[in-house]
């Protein structure tokens, strides 16, 4: 074992560019996380959706007209 081991621990310009890499890779995964959540959000916002849009009748117009064959008089 050298007797200067450990020391490279001490070396503040090594330790820096570690810390630097080590905050670059989690930069990077953060930002792949991100990219794969707005495309996620951005699929499911684009997906045509029926419900969102009410109708001319408070949202109801799926329902039944049991009275759509009478005269109108009930």
């Amino acid at each position: 074992m050298s007797s200067n081991s450990g020391t490279t621990a001490q070396d503040g310009s090594w330790k820096s560019r570690e810390q630097g890499a080590e905050a670059q890779y989690a930069r990077d995964k953060e930002q792949q996380q991100l990219a794969a959540l707005a495309a996620d959000i951005k699929k499911r916002d684009s997906a045509p959706r029926n419900d969102e849009i009410e109708g001319g009748y408070g949202g109801q117009e799926s329902l039944e007209d049991r009275y759509a064959t009478t005269s109108g008089e009930h």
